[in-house]
């Protein structure tokens, strides 16, 4: 298992998963008969498979993680991911790993064992969020918000 750096602007203090979204720009189904059906994506995912909003407590902002080209997510609570808490892990809330217990289970997932492949990890107290995606997700900040709900 090898671990590398995913630099983000929440990677150090407390961050929490707000949402998840998870979409495609056009959903297509064909049937054996000929019907065909065609349902319009949401426009927030007209460039991105995956959406995640989280939360960073120190700093009171609400950031947007983008991930283009996914080739399998998965969102778990800390117990599903004891390999990586069993290895001398980076302490931060965001990190990449390869070669672990997931990608020798699913190896189409990771392109057919291409050893450059990684997982972009975000930690949490509650979740984890692993994505397995081309290129580094884009991060924005939304808006600051204060501890009465209020944006800033």
């Amino acid at each position: 298992m090898e671990f590398g750096t995913w630099s983000t602007l929440f990677e150090a203090g407390k961050v929490w998963l707000v949402d998840l979204s998870w979409g495609t720009k056009e959903w297509i189904l064909e049937k054996s008969d000929g019907k065909t059906y065609k349902i319009t994506g949401n426009e927030s995912h007209k460039n991105n498979d995956l959406i995640a909003r989280v939360f960073h407590e120190d700093t009171e902002s609400l950031y947007e993680i983008s991930y283009e080209q996914v080739n399998g997510y998965r969102c778990l609570d800390e117990h599903g991911l004891t390999e990586i808490w069993s290895s001398n892990h980076p302490t931060k809330n965001t990190f990449k790993v390869k070669n672990h217990g997931w990608h020798k289970e699913s190896p189409l997932t990771f392109f057919m064992g291409n050893s450059d492949e990684w997982s972009h990890l975000l930690i949490t107290d509650d979740e984890c969020l692993e994505v397995i995606c081309q290129s580094t997700p884009q991060i924005k900040l939304i808006k600051k918000i204060s501890s009465d709900g209020n944006a800033t």
